[in-house]
């Protein structure tokens, strides 16, 4: 059965179902993260409060279900940013995620609004620090979060319509998505992911693009994976950016070592760049530790170092000061993590 074809049958399907609900939830939730950072990049060395060191960064949201009977549900989200340290919000209200969506057992899900987009999850999941902290894959990512010169879609996108294949498809799950630019260059986009779980192994690959005005596009490939040996969980994975001749290769290595209560965590990711930025690489050493007091509660550390080449400019995270081209960069963190 093609995937257009599970579209139209989830759409029929949900349609077709009596108009009163069978059961409902609703839950608050959340993850506040604070930390304290000590970072340097050149000459200068910053101290500070930061969040999100411990993979997830600080959110609060609502999120519901209303079953409709015979495998079909209705569903929506609504994820907002916060900054612990002041209590003040960051960016749009619900700029994290704000979704509605149709699912049925069947057939998978639609769903509609802002999320993130296919080739984000392969850069986030595949870390041992994903994409947050002085050890996050994301600090020698150009542009990140948004992406390459007006690109806005490296991890999410508005106005974006999304379909995610069914759960129960032995082990394959996958998604497609495509977003309107709504008058904006750089904010359209399609793209697509499909991957593989079993047991310890998790195997993924997907690919985006973006329309960035005059014949230009701006492409996202991604893949990655990861194996729990138990005794060591192994990550990797890649991401190739680009935009007309300019290019940008991240490769990320990675382990998880469970230590005591917690996991020692170690990274080690390369940064090459072709085109207008050719030459000006970098290299981002990453050591951590978490200890998990209870199941949503965690104290964790972390040090990293970058190394910096040409004219690269990459810092260890928010609070480090202002990159200076070709000089390197530390940061070391210490904090706690929640979850409700």
């Amino acid at each position: 059965m093609t995937i257009l074809t599970r579209i139209g049958l989830l759409g029929a399907c949900t349609v077709a179902v009596p108009a009163y609900a069978q059961s409902s939830s609703l839950a608050i939730f959340g993850h506040i993260d604070v930390n304290v950072t000590a970072a340097s990049a050149g000459g200068s060395s910053k101290v500070g409060l930061d969040q999100g060191g411990y993979m997830l960064p600080s959110r609060i949201g609502l999120r519901g279900t209303e079953s409709l009977g015979n495998g079909n549900s209705v569903g929506f989200w609504l994820e907002a940013p916060i900054l612990p340290n002041s209590g003040g919000p960051q960016g749009l209200t619900w700029s994290r995620r704000s979704t509605i969506s149709l699912a049925n057992e069947r057939y998978g899900e639609l769903r509609l609004g802002r999320d993130y987009t296919a080739a984000f999850w392969n850069v986030s999941s595949f870390s041992p620090f994903g994409t947050v902290g002085v050890g996050g894959s994301s600090n020698i990512i150009k542009g990140w979060p948004l992406g390459l010169d007006d690109a806005t879609t490296l991890s999410r996108a508005s106005n974006m319509l999304a379909y995610f294949l069914p759960k129960k498809l032995g082990g394959v799950y996958g998604q497609l998505n495509y977003a309107r630019e709504e008058d904006m260059d750089g904010a359209d986009y399609a793209g697509g992911r499909l991957g593989y779980q079993s047991g310890p192994l998790n195997v993924a690959a997907a690919y985006g693009r973006t329309s960035m005005g005059g014949g230009e596009h701006y492409e996202t490939t991604t893949v990655g994976g990861s194996y729990d040996f138990r005794a060591l969980k192994l990550f990797a994975n890649y991401l190739l950016q680009e935009v007309g001749p300019d290019r940008q290769h991240v490769a990320l290595a990675g382990a998880a070592i469970p230590v005591g209560k917690g996991h020692l965590k170690l990274s080690y990711s390369r940064s090459t760049q072709s085109g207008t930025h050719d030459g000006d690489n970098a290299q981002q050493f990453a050591v951590g530790y978490t200890y998990a007091l209870s199941k949503r509660t965690v104290l964790y550390t972390a040090a990293s170092f970058i190394k910096n080449d040409g004219n690269a400019a990459f810092v260890t995270g928010d609070v480090a000061p202002e990159g200076v081209p070709g000089e390197n960069s530390k940061g070391f963190q210490v904090g706690i993590s929640h979850s409700f």
